[in-house]
């Protein structure tokens, strides 16, 4: 039997998690069960993760499959993955997260007579401190069941922008991905940044169905989400991410259709990569700031000189860096104090006295 939808799982140190995540996805339907391909990559975990997923592999042989690798970090798993997958469509879910099994069901039969590039789905954020959900989709504006065309549609003007096709919410052509590999930069946090540019340079249609199935964990100890980690790491990471994907959208703009909104889009997202970047660097502290700031600086002067300076890399070129830094720190300032103004006048309408 042809396999249908491949769910490819990173594992590493998700020993707490994994039982639920891959639970999950057993649906109760033998005949959706079978076209499922679950691919759990063993991103080399020194803890008991890949015990118990292999358990499932022993009880669910043909559908469940764990590779072990030396380890790649997220996004060399999701690489090894994509790599590996064999059903005809490709979702990622995280070990920590899981599916909503009932939806998961749905999903498989509206799959079986589907035939875009992508499917846009619905999805909940899952706060563990206070054990509540929210909803996180990004696709309500797009009309249900509706295909629509990758080179027409309004990237820039429409929805979420740069998180219309993330991976929470999102399922790929397999082939297509496989094709452009390597997809994600490994190694590092925020790979997944690739999924806001990579998909909508090679789809060619996509659908919105109404299908809440991915819940999205957030709270555990040491995920990218956690603050802690991130002041520690992703000034380095945020920078290596980039830099892959200006690499990456260089490489394949060709891919792009010419004078659609596609092109419009993978040229601003080209462009926006790179600029982008100077205000994040400066949101962290002077020692991180300056330095990186500098050789972000010299390597797009250097490797990307067809990346044009916006307002915010001229003033960097153009000031003193302290001059330059605290300027970009008040504005960030400001647009904090404004959008809490705007929280307050929004509540106050909601609930009059």
């Amino acid at each position: 039997m042809n396999k249908l939808l491949s769910i490819v799982i990173p594992m590493y140190k998700v020993e707490k998690y994994i039982d639920k995540c891959i639970s999950s996805l057993i649906v109760p339907d033998e005949k959706q069960l079978q076209l499922l391909d679950i691919v759990v990559i063993n991103d080399g975990t020194p803890d008991n993760s890949a015990v118990l997923a292999k358990e499932y592999e022993k009880r669910y042989p043909g559908i469940v499959r764990v590779i072990d690798q030396e380890n790649r970090g997220h996004g060399g798993a999701w690489n090894h993955g994509t790599e590996l997958a064999v059903g005809k469509y490709l979702f990622y879910l995280d070990s920590d997260d899981w599916f909503e099994t009932s939806e998961l069901s749905r999903l498989i039969d509206y799959l079986g007579h589907c035939d875009t590039d992508m499917v846009f789905l619905d999805s909940k954020i899952y706060y563990a401190t206070t054990d509540t959900y929210a909803d996180t989709s990004r696709h309500r504006e797009l009309t249900p069941d509706v295909v629509y065309s990758a080179d027409r549609f309004d990237w820039l003007g429409t929805g979420h922008g740069f998180n219309m096709t993330y991976a929470h919410d999102t399922v790929y052509r397999t082939s297509l991905m496989q094709q452009y590999l390597p997809l994600f930069c490994e190694h590092v946090m925020y790979d997944d940044v690739s999924l806001q540019a990579i998909p909508i340079a090679i789809m060619n249609d996509f659908v919105y169905t109404h299908i809440d199935i991915y819940r999205y964990y957030v709270g555990r100890p040491g995920q990218s989400f956690d603050p802690k980690v991130r002041a520690v790491r992703a000034a380095d990471d945020v920078t290596k991410v980039l830099a892959f994907l200006l690499d990456w959208v260089r490489r394949n703009r060709h891919v792009v259709p010419k004078g659609g909104t596609r092109e419009a889009y993978t040229e601003n997202n080209f462009q926006s990569m790179g600029t982008w970047h100077y205000r994040e660097l400066a949101s962290f502290s002077y020692p991180i700031a300056k330095p990186r700031l500098q050789q972000w600086d010299e390597m797009l002067r250097r490797e990307y000189p067809e990346i044009r300076p916006n307002e915010m890399v001229r003033c960097y070129r153009a000031l003193p860096f302290g001059v330059f830094y605290a300027g970009v720190r008040a504005f960030m300032f400001a647009e904090r104090c404004l959008r809490y103004v705007k929280r307050k006048m929004r509540a106050k309408t909601q609930n009059p006295l």
